[in-house]
């Protein structure tokens, strides 16, 4: 490690300086492993990410050429690049706050500065075609293709184990242009899921704008929230057996342990629900992290957490309930409208539900396909910590794309470098690296950054109100609970709210476990959010600091349609 830059970190654009972890912690909280990043992201990843803003008539590939123009690393971190995004949203007619607003609620953020550059007149004539269609369109055939793809990869999965070293190696490579290409869904999915809501916001008074999260509501078909359906459906089985009952009461890793052997009911259905949603997992972007697949234990415990609510608690239940209160808000925004006006915002609306959804699916095919890549890797890496060429099996992830054929090949000279990279990749999760990155400015070095717990929120007291962003309609009162990582949600207790540093869609299912959600980073358009929305979980995100400003057993009162947390009792 350099004094300034991590060795997989990337060189800041000059054109589009303005770097933020708002909209990439919620999906990558820790630093990329190395792996990661030099045989997945850099080479494959933020390509495709660029060539989706130029299908989408956002961009010309020149515009795009330097490396981090869409995305980065600095300090080993990913952080999105708010510069491409805001001029992204001027060239599809909004402005650089409304798409802070949508995708990022960023105080604090360095402000945008302009240049002639931003406007492009024939990409903004071809934009107008393509704003067209994002508003009426009822399919995206790209997003069709890319799933179509990925489960085609998923399902067709060859015998990993039969696989030679270097044939494992090559299966993870080859995933990688399938990988470059499914950015494509992601990324038109995303930057379109903003112009319905900006279409709809401009269209309401300021009076009926906090109505906004509440209409947009239940996009109906949001892939990311579908294992959340499944795990509750796993959870009934297990709460209507008095043998799982006690099986679960027993501990989680009791009741992984008859994985291997068990047949039949349950444990044919938690097989199914692996086989169709295994590929998810906390901090997905990244191949070294672990998936449900890799680590079955994480979405056991997430259905140890559901059994114990009854049936009154199901996502359908929760979501019937904020249907009526979604009808509502919608007659109060369009009372007064005329019938031209009043179709318009109805179809912004309707594109905006479709595109989150798209989104999602988007998504969930990009993790899909790395999930193959990580799966061959994971069997690679057994293979040689039992042989000695690594100290433990996930060291694989520590190793270039560079080493892989070397390793392949029981190559041992690289043991000790990968122990000293290791270590040093490790340091690089005490740093409490900067929100906002100007690359316009002198960037920090490494050794400038505090550690974590250097710095500090003021402590929330009792009739404090505090201001996040309005992510998931609904208002609950409640204790919180303060959980920094999903290693620790065996403390969590079912109808506390939940306070978190970030949330990738791993942890939804945890949501429905919750009453309400308070999240450090994120925004309407947040991935996670999004999800919630989808379950009818009221939520607020973008509270920074809120992991600190409240602490376990705090008494607060969430309203996800206004963004606001009162502060009732503090402990």
């Amino acid at each position: 490690m350099s004094e300034k830059a991590w060795l997989t970190d990337t060189e800041p654009s000059t054109r589009f300086p303005v770097y933020t972890r708002l909209n990439a912690a919620d999906v990558m909280a820790d630093p990329i492993t190395p792996l990661g990043a030099t045989m997945c992201w850099i080479p494959n990843v933020l390509p495709g990410w660029a060539s989706g803003y130029v299908e989408d008539v956002c961009f010309t590939a020149e515009e795009l050429a330097e490396e981090a123009s869409v995305a980065g690393f600095i300090y080993g971190y990913l952080y999105v690049n708010q510069s491409s995004v805001r001029v992204l949203g001027i060239r599809k007619g909004m402005t650089a706050e409304i798409i802070d607003s949508i995708f990022f609620n960023s105080p604090g953020a360095p402000a945008h500065v302009s240049s002639p550059e931003d406007q492009n007149p024939e990409l903004s004539e071809r934009g107008a075609a393509r704003a067209a269609w994002v508003l009426s369109t009822t399919k995206f055939e790209g997003a069709d293709e890319d799933e179509a793809i990925a489960d085609d990869l998923r399902w067709n999965r060859p015998n990993l184990k039969a696989l030679s070293n270097r044939a494992l190696v090559a299966r993870a490579r080859a995933m990688m242009p399938y990988q470059r290409l499914a950015w494509r869904s992601e990324q038109i999915g995303s930057s379109n899921a903003a112009l319905g809501p900006a279409v709809a916001g401009q269209m309401l008074p300021p009076e009926k704008a906090h109505l906004l999260v509440t209409i947009l509501g239940y996009a109906g078909d949001v892939e990311s929230a579908a294992p959340t359906y499944a795990l509750w459906n796993l959870s009934r089985t297990v709460r209507n057996s008095p043998e799982l009952t006690a099986l679960f009461d027993s501990g989680v890793d009791k009741v992984a342990e008859k994985l291997p052997i068990a047949a039949g009911g349950f444990w044919s259905e938690f097989a199914a629900f692996i086989g169709e949603f295994g590929y998810r997992g906390p901090s997905e972007w990244d191949l070294g992290t672990e998936s449900w697949e890799s680590k079955p234990t994480l979405a056991l415990a997430l259905v140890d957490k559901m059994r114990l609510l009854d049936d009154t608690q199901s996502p359908s239940a929760k979501q019937a309930a904020h249907a009526a209160e979604t009808d509502r808000a919608m007659a109060e925004a369009t009372a007064g409208m005329d019938a031209a006006t009043e179709a318009a915002f109805r179809g912004a609306i309707g594109s905006a539900r479709r595109f989150a959804g798209w989104r999602e699916s988007g998504k969930s095919s990009c993790i899909k396909i790395m999930n193959e890549a990580r799966m061959a890797l994971i069997e690679l890496g057994e293979r040689l910590a039992a042989d000695g060429i690594l100290e433990h099996s996930r060291q694989i992830f520590i190793a270039l794309d560079s080493e892989l054929d070397a390793l392949a090949l029981k190559d041992t000279s690289y043991l000790e470098a990968l122990k000293e990279r290791e270590q040093a990749w490790k340091a690089l999760q005490e740093l409490d690296i900067p929100t906002f990155v100007d690359a316009s400015q002198p960037i920090p070095s490494i050794s400038d950054l505090p550690r974590k717990g250097a710095s500090s929120t003021a402590r929330a007291n009792a009739g404090d109100v505090l201001n996040g962003a309005a992510s998931s309609q609904g208002v609950v009162e409640g204790s919180v609970r303060v959980v920094l990582s999903t290693d620790a949600i065996d403390e969590f207790q079912p109808g506390e709210i939940l306070v978190a540093p970030q949330t990738d869609p791993s942890w939804t299912p945890l949501f429905l476990v919750a009453s309400g959600v308070i999240v450090n980073t994120g925004s309407m358009g947040s991935h996670a959010m999004i999800v919630a929305r989808e379950l009818g979980i009221p939520c607020v995100g973008g509270l920074v600091g809120a992991t600190q400003a409240l602490k376990t057993g705090d008494r607060v009162r969430v309203d996800g349609a206004k963004g606001t947390v009162e502060v009732l009792e503090t402990v």
